[in-house]
């Protein structure tokens, strides 16, 4: 849903920049004064992530990890430094949510379909850090019309932690075994450790009281990681990503209250695309270890919705 609310917010901004009348109260509003702007908010969240384990070409292992409707809290702000350069930052943080993790495997070639599986409605969501840093330059700037690009550098730090649940397994013949895992019991943690880099295109229109604004983004991301914890077997699977696609689109609206104060609302997306990467495994109570070359992969996804409150000083 907040795909379409992106993408139709974007396509309403660029509409707005191509239609709206720029008056004069409005230009000398939007004059940049060197002043410092803020916002806080909360919001919700939704996030997802795919973890895959490879032998070749053929998928042996699918975890899907999500979580629904966290609570967020975003703080950030923008200054700008003259010469048409504004920089930007923003650090939305997760409040707690639940999750759901379910566990696929093709562990055998003489069956068409999954071997093993196991669900696991007791998930938790550990940590939820996103960053992002940019600085942008102006190519239009009539004070109420801006018109900008850009680039930055952003991190993201996502963990769940799966306890309990139930399994399906193939010890003998397809789907033999049947059973639940101890209510509580540590089963696998995952996080994933994602550092972007990526170029911006921005939009912004003023209409007297209201701002409406947008961004995209693309590029990649480099160093990208994920690490896999298996208690009941002591194994740790740590996963080093190649360079993966990235994507992401914010757009706020925001209406002003006081000379120097606004309540806004926004939505965020971004896109990680799957990639494949090398994994290493350890036995984290003998030490012995082994990799895998192009055994991994991962993607990851996060949609956001925020209100709050700006301002200036």
């Amino acid at each position: 849903m907040l795909n379409r609310l992106v993408t139709s917010g974007l396509a309403l901004a660029g509409i707005v920049l191509a239609a709206a009348p720029v008056s004069a109260q409005d230009a000398r509003f939007g004059k940049s004064d060197g002043s410092f702007r803020y916002f806080a908010g909360i919001g919700m969240a939704n996030i997802k992530a795919g973890e895959y384990v490879y032998s070749g070409n053929r998928k042996i292992s699918q975890l899907d990890w999500e979580s629904k409707g966290v609570k967020t809290g975003t703080i950030g702000g923008e200054v700008d430094i003259g010469y048409a350069w504004r920089l930007k930052g923003r650090l939305d943080v997760g409040l707690g949510g639940d999750g759901y993790m379910e566990d696929w495997d093709w562990l055998s070639t003489s069956y068409s379909g999954w071997t093993h599986q196991s669900l696991h409605p007791d998930t938790e969501l550990d940590r939820y850090i996103n960053v992002l840093l940019e600085a942008e330059r102006a190519l239009v700037d009539t004070g109420a019309t801006r018109l900008g690009v850009g680039g930055g550098v952003g991190y993201t730090n996502v963990k769940w932690t799966a306890r309990g649940g139930s399994y399906i397994y193939s010890d003998v013949t397809l789907h033999d075994t049947v059973g639940d895992f101890a209510d509580g019991e540590k089963g696998i943690s995952y996080e994933q450790r994602i550092p972007t880099l990526f170029l911006s295109a921005n939009a912004e229109q003023r209409i007297g009281a209201l701002t409406l604004s947008g961004v995209v983004r693309g590029g990649a991301a480099l160093g990208y990681k994920g690490v896999d914890d298996h208690w009941m077997r002591d194994l740790r699977f740590t996963d080093t990503m190649d360079l993966a696609p990235m994507m992401g689109a914010t757009v706020t609206a925001d209406y002003r209250i006081l000379p120097s104060a606004a309540i806004y609302v926004g939505g965020d997306f971004q896109q990680i695309f799957k990639t494949r990467g090398d994994a290493r495994v350890r036995n984290t109570v003998t030490g012995a270890s082994g990799s895998f070359d192009d055994g991994a992969a991962t993607d990851y996804q996060s949609i956001m919705m925020t209100a709050g409150v700006k301002g200036s000083f």
